[in-house]
């Protein structure tokens, strides 16, 4: 196998490939990338057994071939490497990288027959999607996903399809984000099925200009076909909580705040926050927010006032200081609106007179605070 690539180009490839590869495993192969060279197109593959990534990116081949190669290894070579041309070539058991007057060799220490297989492509049910759309719908909700492994459901993204509908869930029980599409192109029956975060973060980071993605699926696994790109990921077994049902509807005090004057305020105020409880409560009276913390521990307080539109009944009520800064991040409009029942029931956050074409909701569950 021989090739020559600008350095550039390879290594954006390899960029995507890296998040998949294990530091360690008890399947040494599954460290390694494939290089397969077929006249000027190489194929990338990487694998950790749940997510297998394959690319292709255009080079200069010389003579075809095939090698398996550590791939930390790897890629940390070519990123070290000057933006010049590099030429990749297998010679026996090892593997030489030469740029300009710089040379590696790399022993290839496994059989790239013991690489694990790729799954089959897939056919029936499948959407399509503009892929920017796509990473904005996986950056909108895949950050609250639980990290709590032993409720494996609460840490991937629900996709919920029907007609031409699609619903994504994530939730990691105090706080919930809800998305919905009402206009997609989607052929097959109705399905949910919950991908994993980590895969979903390979896909959006995959994701750098906009084109049409398509998202094939079945019982136990994913393919997302992005342009020269196919990554396939399993699926999450289980069913999902019925999250309609914490979803309230009698909130009836509604507060419309500046969303770029709360973020501010409320980084200011959790500087004083208990690190451990990162408590913040919200004082709300007529047209008026005030947001305080105090930490015993340090003797630490802080406090600000803001105005806001709300003409409700004074109410009182605490929260992680930074769930709820990370939620209000992740909402577009300029204005945004709670909506409150009391103190110790969900909270809705939502864009308010949103222009987009698809709907968010965001519920945020109090935390115990004494008044």
């Amino acid at each position: 196998m021989i090739f020559s690539v600008l350095k550039s180009n390879l290594m954006g490839q390899l960029s995507l490939i890296s998040p998949i590869l294990p530091l360690h495993s008890t399947k040494p192969i599954t460290e390694c990338i494939i290089l397969d060279l077929k006249e000027n197109n190489l194929t990338i593959t990487a694998t950790d057994l749940s997510v297998t990534l394959v690319n292709n990116l255009e080079v200069n081949g010389a003579e075809d071939g095939v090698v398996v190669v550590h791939g930390k290894k790897f890629i940390s070579i070519i990123k070290s490497l000057p933006d010049s041309n590099i030429t990749i070539k297998k010679e026996g058991s090892v593997v030489k990288i030469i740029s300009n007057n710089i040379k590696f060799e790399v022993v290839i220490t496994e059989d790239y027959n013991d690489f694990p297989s790729t799954p089959k492509s897939l056919s029936g049910n499948h959407l399509a999607i503009d892929s920017l759309k796509l990473k904005k719908y996986i950056n909108k909700t895949v950050f609250t996903v639980s990290p709590d492994q032993l409720r494996a459901v609460l840490t991937g993204v629900l996709f919920s399809i029907k007609s031409n509908e699609l619903t994504m869930v994530a939730t990691d029980s105090v706080r919930l984000v809800k998305l919905e599409d009402k206009d997609i192109k989607y052929e097959g029956g109705e399905a949910d099925i919950i991908l994993p975060a980590k895969s979903l973060n390979i896909v959006a980071n995959a994701i750098d200009q906009n084109e049409e993605c398509y998202i094939y699926f079945e019982e136990n696994y994913v393919e997302f076909r992005i342009n020269n790109i196919v990554i396939f990921t399993r699926l999450i077994n289980g069913k999902y909580p019925a999250y309609q049902a914490i979803i309230p509807v009698n909130n009836n005090l509604k507060v419309k705040m500046d969303k770029l004057s709360v973020i501010s305020a409320l980084s200011r105020v959790s500087l004083a926050c208990n690190p451990v409880t990162k408590l913040i409560k919200f004082n709300l009276s007529k047209d008026n927010l005030l947001i305080n913390t105090e930490d015993s521990n340090s003797s630490s307080k802080a406090e600000e006032n803001m105005s806001v539109d709300y003409d409700g009944d004074d109410i009182f009520i605490g929260f992680n200081s930074t769930k709820i800064i990370e939620l209000l991040k992740n909402i577009d409009t300029e204005v945004i609106e709670l909506s409150i029942s009391t103190g110790k029931k969900p909270v809705i956050i939502k864009p308010f007179e949103s222009t987009d074409n698809f709907e968010v909701l965001m519920l945020l569950m109090p935390a115990s605070v004494d008044n």
